[in-house]
């Protein structure tokens, strides 16, 4: 069984926690993107001025844990990009015009490199991201890499749903 076919039992599996689930699609990301060593599921508030994570899972450490909060006002530039676009690529997370307002305050102090984000959708508007970080060294992020994510945000933004 795969990881895709192992996240779709999760999700239609009522014996599973909300919190089993996000743990579990975490996983399943990183099982499909490997060289994702961290992977989080993030939530709009209302207005979109925020997320916070529900979940974030470091395959480093194979620690989880959640409640981080990011405002538009410190980063607008990536919450107009990731919002706009739906999809960001930042094989060079440091550089790249949309995601490099994370440098001194979560990129260089966590030894992140790259960057993978895909938007979650409920009722065809975002409500939250899946993000694929690559910590210690610069992840090339292929087009496999970014149709996995692409999946992954399908089954989980059905989940959203529900």
């Amino acid at each position: 069984m795969d990881a895709i076919e192992k996240l779709e039992l999760s999700l239609d599996n009522s014996e599973f926690t909300r919190e089993e689930v996000l743990r579990k699609a975490c996983g399943c990301v990183h099982e499909l993107i490997p060289k994702a060593n961290l992977v989080s599921l993030w939530r709009f508030n209302e207005d979109r001025s925020s997320i916070i994570s529900l979940v974030n899972y470091d395959a480093t450490t194979d620690k989880f844990n959640a409640n981080v909060r990011l405002d538009e006002s410190r980063f607008p530039v990536y919450f107009q990009n990731i919002v706009e676009q739906e999809l960001i690529v930042a094989s060079d997370a440091r550089e790249h015009s949309a995601t490099s307002c994370f440098n001194h305050a979560y990129f260089e102090p966590n030894n992140i490199y790259s960057l993978l984000d895909f938007v979650l959708q409920k009722n065809y508007k975002p409500a939250g991201i899946i993000c694929c970080e690559s910590k210690e060294v610069r992840a090339s992020w292929s087009a496999q890499d970014i149709e996995h994510i692409r999946m992954v945000a399908a089954l989980i933004s059905f989940f959203f749903e529900v």
